[in-house]
């Protein structure tokens, strides 16, 4: 691939903050942009950010590097980090390469399976609810779609509040609810399915009862139960619950591969989640991936909490093979704009 222009600008992320957004043109007349998400509840190991404007300079001051230049993918996202740069300029330069020599006619025989957002608390909604995220996992975009609308059809029903604003990933917060109440009525609405937690433990999760969420109800996976220095909670959990669930890094391992190696000696996650940006190329992202594999973890690909309409996340996951993929609910323009590219792509 050789990048024949170059540019960067400022433009607005699900939050109203201002993100990166990399437009580039390759020598064969193809045009790509591509943009960065942040994360909200965001681990201290992720690679910094810096604030946009600087981002927007150390892009420019990248290019001659870069344009005009036959080179792979390992080889800009050398470039990229050998400049030392943000992790928000890094990854929009990086994804948009990426995104330039995707195949666009690949056929996947391998579908994630989804994550799909119902409840949110912690960072990312109301401070009763100490669980950041409740999702149940799903098959298809179809039955996701089906299952989104019949909770907010139950929750109508039941008098309580529907809307999102007060979910950052398109998630209900209602006002009243614990995380008893959610998980209770989850088990109520879907008695049969599955269901993943995400604890953000580095921000919340102080004094969860998680023997109880696992005795009395279907927890198949949770995320981060602990802080990402707490390694002897996270070695205990892990040996009481790893037969039981999938127990998962995220601000632990932070999409790194050196994390990872730490959380697998002694090994204390089963699975791991993985985001470009917390580790700012897409080459050290799929090197993260291709750890977790090696060491037989199932991984889930994430969007982030501060996002934009972009879909590459979607195809990254495809590319990498993820076991599952988190892309938020089903009420929000920048979630459902990813999962339309799970259905573009032939995800019924």
């Amino acid at each position: 691939m050789t990048i024949r222009q170059l540019n960067a600008r400022s433009i607005l992320s699900s939050q109203g903050q201002e993100t990166v957004e990399v437009w580039l043109q390759t020598t064969d007349a193809r045009e790509i942009t591509a943009s960065v998400p942040a994360g909200i509840s965001a681990g201290k190991y992720e690679v910094a950010k810096v604030p946009v404007a600087v981002a927007l300079q150390q892009i420019e001051m990248v290019k001659e590097a870069l344009v005009g230049r036959e080179l792979t993918q390992e080889e800009v996202d050398e470039v990229l980090g050998d400049k030392q740069m943000g992790g928000n300029a890094s990854l929009a330069v990086s994804a948009a390469a990426w995104k330039a020599g995707l195949n666009k006619t690949a056929v996947y025989e391998k579908w994630p399976r989804l994550f799909l957002l119902l409840f949110e608390g912690g960072e990312h909604g109301r401070e009763s609810i100490a669980m950041q995220e409740f999702t149940i996992i799903e098959n298809s975009v179809g039955q996701a779609v089906s299952d989104y609308a019949k909770l907010k059809s139950y929750l109508d029903g039941a008098g309580l509040e529907t809307k999102v604003e007060d979910g950052a990933e398109g998630g209900f917060s209602p006002v009243g609810f614990d995380d008893l109440r959610a998980l209770s009525t989850i088990k109520e609405v879907f008695p049969q399915a599955q269901i993943a937690l995400d604890a953000a433990g580095s921000f919340n999760g102080a004094g969860v009862d998680y023997e109880r969420m696992v005795n009395e109800f279907n927890i198949a996976s949770i995320e981060d139960p602990y802080s990402d220095e707490d390694w002897g909670a996270w070695k205990d959990f892990y040996a009481k619950y790893k037969d039981r669930i999938l127990v998962v890094g995220d601000d632990l391992t932070v999409t790194n591969v050196q994390r990872i190696e730490k959380a697998l000696n002694p090994q204390v996650i089963n699975a791991v989640v993985i985001k470009p940006n917390q580790i700012g190329t897409i080459t050290q992202a799929k090197r993260a991936s291709e750890a977790a594999k090696k060491a037989g973890l199932k991984t889930v690909v994430s969007h982030r909490g501060d996002e934009t309409d972009d879909d590459w996340i979607v195809d990254f996951a495809l590319e990498t093979g993820a076991d599952f993929v988190k892309l938020g609910g089903m009420d929000r323009g920048e979630r459902v704009a990813k999962y339309n590219r799970l259905r573009a792509l032939g995800m019924k």
